[in-house]
């Protein structure tokens, strides 16, 4: 028999969403790049563990930026104490992996409403993002 999962997904939330461009986008210009930003906060409260998960997105070359955009979404989990993941894992790791679709499909759709490609953010493994934040600790 299979274990059941302890933690189910309550509800996940848009905070925070800004999105600027210019008028003009030089993708195709020489050293056009993109930088991507995630930060990670949880706490909980009576059997509820809250993920708040924030992306910034920019894209440009080098100090002139061509768009700029900041998605934040909380996700709200309820857990049983006898839980099989241990909580502080699941919020590093499962809970953001969950969040994190929601995010990239809305960065999505406000991009394609700004008259532009979507901009598709890449998969995150945050299980490798846990263990470089990990690491880094240690230094």
């Amino acid at each position: 028999m299979s274990a059941i999962s302890t933690y189910k997904l309550i509800n996940i939330v848009l905070i925070e969403s800004h999105f600027k461009r210019q008028p003009e986008i030089h993708f195709k210009e020489e050293g056009y790049g993109n930088n991507i930003n995630i930060n990670l906060e949880n706490q909980t409260s009576e059997n509820k563990l809250y993920i708040t998960l924030t992306v910034d997105f920019k894209a440009g070359i080098k100090d002139a930026i061509d768009i700029e955009a900041s998605v934040k979404m909380l996700g709200v989990f309820e857990y049983e104490e006898s839980s099989t993941i241990p909580v502080s894992e699941f919020a590093n790791i499962n809970g953001p992996a969950i969040i994190f679709p929601f995010i990239r499909e809305h960065l999505a759709n406000c991009s394609v409403k700004a008259g532009m490609t979507p901009i598709l953010l890449p998969p995150i493994n945050f299980v490798k993002l846990q263990e470089d934040q990990d690491k880094e600790k240690i230094k």
